[in-house]
């Protein structure tokens, strides 16, 4: 099936009637199309930046005045195909200081609509504590000092879209990344969502194994911001760390172009490629 044009990651294609959930609260349910941009390098099935960044979205939907998303988890359930998707987001927790929205994202598969990806977020209230404003991270080099990135080897709709540039030299291994491409079709995107929509690159960021011999997908992913973005760049500093036993994971600070401003976590299952396989995920079409 030949992937629909345009800049964003998702086209809508309108909204269902709302549902109820098993706790009696409204659910919205929204309609999307993936573009070419989705298409990741480990096979036929998204990338894994493009699906959290659109439960975000959903989850963004509707925030009370004096509210902000901390954290998001998404957990990726299955691979996501390049066909038609659903989306389920609901109020799991109201609360005028602490809230939690949750989503899910929706594919259907031999006649049957089922859960790809499924996503959370707090929701904390927020008043002025500049005065106390700290972080214990370390800044990384801006920019400006960030060179040609390994990132461009890979092959994908995705990789295509990101602008990914590495700073020499540094220990884990960093790198600035952007986008100009918009989670939905016709829509600004916020901060939280220009970063979801680069924050899981830094698996291949913080990569220690060949992935031509190796895959290390991840499961899932998990943000806390303690201060939103406030540039276009996202600096990923990340190294990942394999255990005895076929499960790793990757550990990253994230910046802005003044600082430091969150941590984000991904669990990866680890396991050798097929010898015979072919796979290159350097090559576009392997």
């Amino acid at each position: 099936m030949t992937a629909p044009t345009s800049d964003a990651y998702f086209i809508p294609l309108g909204q269902l009637p709302d549902e109820t959930s098993s706790a009696g609260t409204a659910v919205t349910v929204e309609r999307f199309q993936p573009t070419e941009h989705t298409h990741g390098p480990w096979g036929p099935f998204q990338h894994g930046s493009p699906p959290p960044a659109l439960l975000t979205r959903c989850m963004e939907q509707g925030i009370p005045e004096g509210m902000r998303i901390s954290r998001v988890a998404t957990n990726l359930l299955g691979p996501v195909p390049y066909t038609a998707l659903r989306t389920r987001t609901w109020v799991t927790r109201p609360g005028k200081q602490i809230s939690m929205v949750e989503s899910e994202l929706l594919a259907e598969v031999k006649g049957v609509w089922r859960q790809v990806a499924s996503g959370s977020a707090w929701l904390l209230s927020t008043i002025d504590t500049s005065a106390v404003e700290r972080t214990f991270d370390s800044p990384i080099p801006g920019v400006g000092e960030a060179g040609d990135s390994p990132l461009s080897r890979w092959s994908g709709g995705y990789i295509d879209s990101i602008d990914a540039r590495s700073i020499p030299g540094e220990s884990p291994q960093a790198h600035w990344v952007r986008t100009d491409h918009p989670v939905v079709e016709g829509e600004v995107p916020t901060p939280w969502q220009s970063l979801m929509s680069v924050v899981d690159t830094a698996n291949g960021i913080g990569a220690t194994l060949d992935p031509r011999e190796y895959s290390f997908m991840n499961t899932d992913l998990v943000v806390h911001l303690h201060r939103l973005p406030v540039s276009p760049w996202t600096g990923i500093s990340a190294h990942g760390s394999i255990g005895p036993d076929g499960v790793g994971m990757t550990s990253a600070s994230l910046h802005d172009e003044h600082g430091p401003i969150g941590r984000s976590l991904q669990t990866l299952l680890v396991q050798p490629q097929p010898k015979d396989s072919g796979f290159d995920p350097f090559r576009p079409g392997s």
